[in-house]
C-alpha cells in the first residue's frame, strides 16, 4: 500500500456518526439518548455538514466535525459537536481541536445548549481535558472522549449495540494499515457477523460502509470478492443493477438484460466465495442464490 489513507480514515468516523447519528447518541450519551424526543429524527446542522466526497485519495481532502441537533422532550433541541480522530500516536492539538469545535457551535446556537463526545485512536489516554492561561484569562473545557485503544476486542464483539459494531471495527483496524491480508481478514468478520436478523437495513449500511472505509477497500490490491461483497450490501440494488449493466455492456433500461446481468454477477461472486471455503448460508445471505444454484457451483 503505498498511500497511508488516514484522512479517509477520519471520514470513516464521521460519516458514520452522520448516517447514523440516533445510534451513536444512544451508545456514546446515554444520558442524553434518555431524553430524547423518539417522534423527532436527530438531524445535522445546516451549514456545518460534512463536505467530503467519496474518493480513495486523501490527497487535498478537507474533513470537518460533525454536528448535530438533537431533540428532546419538551420541544427543545441540544446541540451536539462530534469529533473522532484516527490517530498512529499520540496528537498534542486533538484536545485544542475540540475546543474549537465547541467554541464553534456554540457561536452559532448561542440560545441552544451544547454538549458533544470525541473518539480517540492515538496512544494517550489523557486527552479528555483542554486548558489554556494567557495573562490572567483561564479556559477549560471537560469532554467525554472515548479512547477506542482502551477497549476490549471481546467486549466490543459481544455488544450487539448498532454503534458497537463500528466501535468493534475500529478497534481492529488499529495498526492494521501495511497488512492487506488482515485488512480482508478483518473485512469479511464484520460482514459476516452483522446480521440481518438484528440490524435493520440502515443501520447494517451505515456499519458495513464504516468496515469499507476503515480497512480501506478501495485499496486498488483488496481481494475483489471482499470489495464486490461489500458492494452489494451497501447500495441500493437498483444502482448495482445498473451499475452491473453498464460494466457489462447491457442497455439501460431494459429490465429482463439488467436482471441477467445481476443474476452472473452473483454466481461469479459466489464462486469466488466457495473457492476461499465459506459456507453455504453466508454465501446465500451474500448473493441472493437459494441453496441449490450453490450446490450446483461446488
Amino acid at each position: 500500500m503505498t498511500v497511508r489513507p488516514h484522512k479517509w480514515r477520519d471520514v470513516a468516523w464521521k460519516r458514520a456518526i452522520a448516517d447514523g447519528a440516533g445510534d451513536a447518541i444512544a451508545y456514546f450519551m446515554p444520558d442524553l439518548a434518555s431524553d430524547m424526543d423518539t417522534a423527532r429524527e436527530v438531524t445535522g446542522i445546516t451549514g456545518m455538514e460534512l463536505p467530503v466526497k467519496d474518493s480513495g485519495s486523501d490527497k487535498d481532502m478537507r474533513v470537518s466535525d460533525v454536528f448535530l441537533n438533537v431533540p428532546v422532550k419538551g420541544g427543545e433541541d441540544w446541540h451536539v459537536a462530534c469529533l473522532a480522530e484516527q490517530q498512529d500516536a499520540h496528537d498534542n492539538c486533538f484536545a485544542a481541536r475540540v475546543f474549537d469545535s465547541v467554541v464553534r457551535l456554540r457561536a452559532s446556537r448561542p440560545a441552544g445548549r451544547v454538549t458533544g463526545f470525541a473518539i480517540y485512536t492515538g496512544d494517550s489516554k489523557d486527552v479528555n481535558l483542554y486548558t489554556e492561561t494567557c495573562y490572567g484569562l483561564e479556559l477549560s473545557l471537560k469532554f467525554r472522549t472515548f479512547h477506542l485503544p482502551s477497549y476490549s476486542v471481546g467486549e466490543l464483539r459481544e455488544d450487539k449495540r448498532p454503534f458497537a459494531r463500528v466501535m468493534y471495527a475500529g478497534r481492529l483496524s488499529l495498526g492494521t494499515e501495511d497488512d492487506l491480508l488482515l485488512r480482508e481478514k478483518y473485512a469479511v468478520e464484520i460482514l459476516n457477523t452483522t446480521d440481518e436478523q438484528i440490524y435493520d437495513r440502515r443501520q447494517r449500511k451505515f456499519i458495513l460502509e464504516f468496515a469499507d472505509r476503515i480497512f480501506w477497500l478501495n485499496d486498488p490490491q483488496m481481494n475483489q470478492k471482499v470489495r464486490e461483497a461489500y458492494k452489494m450490501q451497501t447500495i441500493p440494488l437498483s444502482e448495482y443493477v445498473q451499475e452491473i449493466a453498464k460494466e457489462e455492456g447491457i442497455i439501460e433500461g431494459m429490465e429482463k438484460g439488467m436482471e441477467k446481468g445481476m443474476e452472473e454477477k452473483a454466481f461469479e461472486v459466489a464462486r469466488s466465495m466457495i473457492s476461499d471455503g465459506l459456507p453455504a448460508e453466508t454465501i446465500r445471505k451474500y448473493t441472493g442464490l437459494d441453496e441449490s444454484s450453490i450446490l450446483s457451483l461446488r
